[in-house]
């Protein structure tokens, strides 16, 4: 009975699951999935050298994605967007549905299912996307749990990890986990038992061995290996793609990552008051997966789903202990588990928790046109504009899908290989002609939301014009071409001036009934457009203005939008170049936030050289030398900030510059 009154919560959260997963297609790397999977059913056969771009077009393509790719192409076909859209909802329904029915197997409270469920997907719900990681997260569970059914009650389904890991690897780069959980219960049945299993032992070995019947053989490795060096503080995609970032390097935290803390620090706490019940195993998953967790945000789902039987069964070992709690305890617990999720779920259905947790998810279904470039696409698709184009990364994905020509770049970082990305990093510093006069394009179409220094040098360019714009995509021609279509009236464009941002009480409650107002959005970009685009203004007017956009910046950072706080102190410096405190402050930005410390030092400099004795920028330019690993370098910069009267500074110089 006790079980039978927790159905209620239980079909209320099931509830939130549906509304978090039944979501518009907003993934950038949809477009090229959908493209792949369509070559691959026209042409029967596998990719084997880039198709999508003129750029590295000579570079080969492992497409371990293929059977996804072809899956969800298949979907498409019949179904269109919105079949995606369910499509993916159905995956992370099932997801939740195995976490439920692997804890009733093992006779786990459905209080404890819920409480973690709860939890578990409002960590994750960022990586419900349309990715093949979905089928990983599927796999994941099921494998863990055909281990632990043979490793706790000797049921022999071990059969099935070959067929498994047959479908993950001809999906998905991180089938390597399979083996390595595999692997990890080796171990472990070897810890406990004092000997080798050897049925274990033989159908790891065969998963490990049908992991070779992929269409690229053992090249199939290279790329799960390639992945890894996403982590390498060093590389530039760790520096500037966030899903890459480290969980403790976050600039600011969100209400998930305080989920992801308290459940950290609970699966600990369990841990050690269970430690005489816990397996060789479950250790050694915890250690790994929180290993991964904390090393790359974009694995924290992997370390929930390995962390959820596990703390379900040490919760349940002690709920044993404590059952004499007092039932006023009890049915707290009992109607705040249906309360969080019945108030959470509108904020869902209006978009205001994505808004408020800077995610550009939105519930739906079809495509989110906010976040790809669907407009565009049609908008060149309409005037038969099939010109060589310059884009930015994630547009890359939607145009290769959409449009007839090949793309600049897209958002499979594997094949475009960090040589690339690197001339897209120093676009940004003012470089962009170089990038336009090594490629030729006739177009540059690019979201001036993320890329707004492409904005400033475009404007310097007469060989350019702007002819369409939307509340995210932009899109500039080459002198003589497409002479037929008139150049963008700026003037059309809303001011900043004329919007007046709601109270932020105000917006709250609104969250809770009112849909999110997308079209206010839009207008607030194309007003910022519109200001980076406009002439510089000069005299008292410009300095005024500045103060102005530099004071927005520092709430839109306080806010934790990091792209409109980069934006705000951008438009500062438009409006007055020798504005000191803006380039610290963007400088700062650039460092501890994108990870972006040739851009952040170029800052910092600039405000040195504008102000002499600024200390705060020779402490934020020393930081960003000690990590370029010129600690000399740091340390006389650190040293300089002290002497400016920098309190932070000496604390640093005690830390790293101790004089032998």
């Amino acid at each position: 009975m006790k079980n039978r009154k927790w159905i209620i919560p239980l079909v209320v959260l099931s509830f939130l699951i549906f509304v978090i997963s039944f979501r518009q297609l907003s993934d950038p790397d949809l477009g090229f999935h959908l493209k792949y999977g369509k070559w691959i059913t026209n042409n029967c056969q596998f990719p084997t050298k880039d198709l999508s771009t003129y750029t590295v077009a000579d570079h080969d393509y492992i497409d371990l994605h293929w059977f996804f790719q072809v899956i969800i192409y298949g979907v498409y076909r019949v179904t269109g967007y919105s079949g995606l859209s369910i499509f993916f909802c159905f995956l992370t329904l099932m997801l939740s549905l195995l976490l439920i029915l692997r804890n009733h197997y093992f006779k786990i409270p459905l209080s404890i299912t819920c409480f973690l469920l709860l939890f578990s997907f409002l960590i994750i719900d960022p990586r419900i996307a349309p990715r093949p990681e979905l089928f990983s997260f599927i796999f994941l569970i099921v494998m863990a749990f055909i281990l632990d059914l043979y490793h706790e009650t000797h049921k022999n389904y071990l059969y099935i990890l070959p067929v498994i890991m047959l479908l993950w690897c001809n999906m998905h780069a991180l089938f390597v986990l399979g083996l390595i959980v595999q692997a990890i219960y080796i171990i472990s049945q070897l810890w406990h038992e004092r000997k080798m299993d050897k049925t274990l032992l033989i159908w790891t070995g065969i998963s490990f061995l049908v992991c070779f019947v992929n269409p690229y053989g053992a090249k199939g490795f290279t790329l799960p290996i390639e992945l890894l060096s996403r982590f390498d503080p060093g590389n530039v995609y760790n520096q500037h793609i966030q899903e890459f970032m480290p969980f403790f390097a976050q600039p600011r935290f969100v209400v998930r990552d305080y989920l992801l803390l308290i459940l950290l620090v609970l699966t600990i706490v369990i841990v050690i008051f269970t430690r005489w019940r816990r397996k060789a195993h479950e250790l050694l998953l915890l250690l790994f997966f929180s290993f991964l967790a904390i090393n790359s945000i974009r694995n924290i789902p992997l370390f929930i789903l390995i962390v959820f039987p596990i703390l379900s069964r040490a919760l349940s070992e002690l709920r044993n202990r404590f059952s004499s709690l007092r039932k006023e305890i009890r049915m707290f617990f009992y109607f705040v588990m249906i309360l969080i999720p019945l108030s959470l779920i509108p904020r869902f259905l209006t978009n205001a928790w994505y808004l408020t947790n800077n995610s550009f998810n939105k519930t739906g279904m079809g495509v989110n046109s906010s976040h790809q470039p669907v407009h565009a696409s049609d908008f060149l698709l309409k005037n038969h504009l099939d010109g060589r184009i310059l884009n930015s990364l994630g547009y890359g994905g939607w145009l290769s899908w959409t449009i007839p020509q090949s793309v600049f770049m897209d958002g499979r970082l594997e094949v475009m290989q960090e040589s690339i990305y690197n001339e897209i990093t120093e676009s940004w510093r003012g470089k962009l002609s170089l990038l336009v006069n090594r490629y030729k394009p006739e177009l540059i179409i690019y979201n001036y939301l993320k890329y707004y220094p492409w904005t400033f040098q475009l404007k310097e360019m007469p060989d350019w014009r702007l002819i369409y714009l939307d509340g995210s995509a932009a899109i500039f021609a080459f002198r003589n071409y497409a002479t037929q279509i008139p150049t963008f009236d700026l003037s059309l464009l809303p001011a900043k001036e004329t919007h007046t941002a709601p109270r932020r009480l105000n917006q709250w409650f609104e969250g809770f009934y009112a849909p999110t107002d997308y079209r206010y959005i839009d207008d607030l970009n194309k007003a910022l457009f519109r200001l980076q685009m406009s002439a510089i203004l000069t005299g008292k007017v410009n300095v005024e203005k500045a103060v102005v956009y530099f004071n927005r910046a520092n709430e839109k950072y306080k806010d934790g939008d990091i792209r409109g706080a980069i934006a705000g102190y951008d438009s500062a410096i438009f409006l007055q170049p020798e504005y000191a405190k803006a380039y610290n402050n963007r400088g700062i930005i650039r460092a501890f936030d994108l990870k972006d410390y040739a851009g952040a030092k170029a800052d910092f400099d600039k405000a040195i050289e504008l102000e002499t004795g600024y200390g705060d920028a020779y402490l934020g330019r020393g930081t960003v030398l000690f990590y370029l690993h010129n600690t000399e370098a740091a340390c006389n910069d650190w040293h300089r900030a002290r002497q400016l009267g920098n309190l932070h500074a000496a604390h640093l110089i005690e830390l790293h510059c101790k004089r032998k």
